[in-house]
């Protein structure tokens, strides 16, 4: 039986301390540095680069836990919708929302406190309750990060501890599709330089999809020692599960496209729900300790230790029947992954003055240990199935298998990287570094027997400047490099040869304009993944690194204080998005889920002399391929959303109505044949209480 919503909400708070009077919103000095919209205007980039947000020579965009309450946001998806050039993938109903999160046009890595993610984010897209603030950082960055995807960083930075109070608040959320999630968050000073801080949520929820349930808790004890000036020690652990059925999606025919019959609702599940299962489960620690050496240098140990753990019987849409497009063919298969990262960092930062300019120096060695075992059977009793009356054949029978495959996969990973910040003079700065990785990657069976093996090795790098014109202008240009192993770790040509990894590049010239009450950026740019895996010409049974697509466009983006009770946010990008180089037959067409145009602005109206806000939004995207170089269209769509927020501290309550207009439109599912629906018009409201 699975445990009930009080059972867990108990658990939760058993193993937190008590609450005192003072109210979180009024705990953390930092919190005034960020304005209502929620884009912090200071500080530095991410948890470990050092850079100056004004200095950093690539365009950025920071969102702030509250982003996340006022707007109602499900996923991390949802926030992406804040960041023009971003596409959000689809929604929590789908398996792993990670693989479609895009920006700029290509996937986007998630780090979490500067250190990459694996795995970890795949879990629960929805688990928001430990996110202090979120930065978006566009185009490959993988000189500090390592390996990372080409349209950019999905930077998470999680709640840290304070000290110096103790403060409470938790918050029961209630929507549509009997919707029920309680969040918790604590912090408290046990003694003078320990503190510590619980975070966590539970939810137990229907979906607006037939027979889909969201089962799913999140958990995180955040530490932070802190005896002296000169030593910060913190520890971050949490835990996150997910429990629901795997969503197959939709057919093309009857959503983007006429079946001849009638459109498909965006309820309908054309999977098995008798057995369809998808458990996902996933601990990770992280410490670090920033050691003083002196009033100039700084030591920093990392470590960080994760696992995704799932198991799972899916149900795959494929081609419709010849003759009757209402029929669509399925297969099945089910299995388990098991996988484990560790990654290792030590850097040393400081300053050396050369006569009159002063270096701020980042130097750094990373370590990575990855493991994984991937388990499948074929499912052999799969049959068609149509949609305008489906029969599901395992309500009457039980799944058939055949054994596919017991593989392993290794990773083992030694980098050495180096970043220079250089001021010339107060007005002008240099940002230079460069990241050298060597990869052992390797593939077989369960037994431990060998199929592939491949050893690579990378080097990749950063340049770029910032120059403030005025106390209100700044210019910036950058050029960056980037790296991914994904498609090519283990594997080798039809020759023999290793797979080298994927690479990206991107040149960007940016504008940015901010004063006490306006912030705003206008950015340039072109984006490239380069060496990209293709079809090898001789035998299509193997690839090589021969393709390449790339992106050019512009972005804009800002937020205006109109008055002390009316602020406004919004932002444009054009994306022109080509395969330029491929063996698949498809260059020169448009690169697979990018819109050319998209644009999002919001708006909150804080009512004079009450304790009201109204806020409101919209979301457009135009129409995008399915996939790279398919003829497959997805509709363009605009989604526009309302909310009001009471706050009688230490009371607050939040209501949102997203979707308003009960749009219909479908994202891509990452593969040729399916879809998934948008989610529908959706009320929820949120109880919160601080103490």
């Amino acid at each position: 039986m699975k445990p009930s919503i009080i059972a867990l909400a108990s658990a939760l708070l058993a193993a937190t301390p008590a609450w005192a009077d003072e109210a979180a919103d009024n705990a953390n000095p930092e919190d005034r540095d960020i304005i209502v919209t929620g884009t912090k205007l200071s500080g530095d980039f991410g948890a470990k680069s050092g850079i100056p947000i004004v200095k950093v020579p690539q365009s950025i965009q920071i969102l702030t836990a509250d982003t996340i309450v006022e707007q109602g946001a499900r996923s991390i998806g949802d926030l992406l919708r804040n960041v023009p050039s971003a596409n959000p993938g689809y929604s929590r109903v789908g398996a792993y929302q990670s693989f479609s999160l895009k920006v700029r046009g290509f996937l986007a890595d998630q780090m979490r406190n500067g250190i990459r993610q694996r795995y970890y984010e795949d879990v629960d897209a929805s688990a928001l309750s430990n996110i202090d603030r979120v930065e978006v950082l566009k185009g490959p960055s993988g000189v500090l990060y390592g390996q990372s995807a080409v349209g950019g960083i999905v930077s998470i930075i999680t709640r840290q501890p304070q000290d110096d109070t103790q403060f409470g608040s938790f918050a029961v959320t209630l929507g549509q599709y009997d919707q029920k999630m309680l969040t918790v968050d604590m912090n408290t000073g046990l003694a003078p330089g320990l503190a510590v801080r619980v975070t966590g949520e539970v939810e137990r929820s229907g979906t607006f999809v037939d027979y889909q349930d969201m089962n799913r808790k999140n958990v995180a004890l955040n530490l932070l020692y802190a005896p002296s000036d000169s030593v910060a020690a913190h520890l971050v652990a949490e835990y996150v599960e997910r429990e629901t059925q795997r969503n197959p999606g939709l057919p093309i025919k009857g959503t983007v496209q006429s079946n001849g019959a009638r459109a498909l609702s965006r309820s309908l599940y054309l999977g098995e729900p008798a057995v369809d299962a998808m458990k996902a489960d996933a601990p990770m620690v992280q410490a670090w300790v920033d050691v003083k050496l002196s009033d100039n240098w700084t030591v920093t140990p990392r470590l960080q230790y994760q696992e995704f753990n799932t198991s799972f019987l899916q149900i795959r849409l494929r081609a419709p029947d010849a003759l009757d497009p209402t029929t669509i063919t399925r297969n099945g298969r089910i299995g388990r992954e098991d996988d484990s990262y560790t990654i290792a960092q030590l850097d040393l930062s400081g300053r050396v003055e050369t006569g009159p300019i002063t270096h701020k120096l980042l130097i750094g060695y990373e370590y990575d240990h990855e493991r994984g075992r991937f388990t499948q059977s074929n499912l052999t009793n799969v049959t068609a199935i149509n949609v305008r009356a489906p029969v599901y054949v395992f309500d009457g029978a039980a799944p058939a298998s055949t054994f596919a495959f017991d593989n392993f996969y290794n990773v083992e990973g030694h980098a050495l990287y180096a970043q220079d910040q250089v001021d010339l003079t107060d007005r002008w700065n240099l940002i230079g570094a460069v990241r050298h990785s060597w990869i052992d990657a390797s593939d077989g069976d369960w037994k431990g027997a060998t199929n592939n093996r491949a050893k690579t090795s990378t080097t990749i790098w950063q340049i770029g400047s910032t120059y403030q014109l005025t106390d209100a202008f700044s210019v910036y240009a950058g050029y960056n490099t980037g790296f991914d192993i994904e498609s090519t770790g283990g594997a080798r040509t039809r020759t023999g040869a290793p797979l080298q990894p994927e690479k990206s590049n991107q040149a960007e010239l940016g504008l940015r304009f901010r004063t006490d009450v306006f912030r705003g950026s206008v950015s340039l740019f072109q984006i490239k993944r380069v060496n990209a895996v293709t079809a090898d010409p001789v035998d299509p049974d193997f690839s090589i690194n021969a393709g390449e697509q790339r992106v050019r466009g512009v972005e804009v983006e800002g937020e205006w204080n109109v008055t002390d009770w009316w602020q406004l946010n919004a932002g444009y990008a054009y994306l022109d998005g080509k395969v330029t180089r491929s063996n698949d037959g498809i260059v020169g067409k448009r690169i697979g889920d990018l819109p050319e145009h998209s644009f999002t602005a919001r708006t909150e109206v804080t009512v004079p002399g009450t304790p009201l806000a109204l806020r409101g939004g919209v979301n457009h995207i135009t129409n995008r391929v399915l996939v790279d170089g398919s003829d497959v269209i997805l509709p363009s769509y605009t989604l526009a959303d309302i909310g009001i927020g009471v706050d009688l501290n230490p009371v607050r309550i939040d209501a949102t109505l997203s979707n308003l207009f009960d749009e219909r439109y479908f994202t891509a599912s990452g593969n040729a044949f399916a879809v998934y629906p948008g989610e529908p018009r959706t009320f929820s409201v949120r109880f919160g209480v601080g103490f």
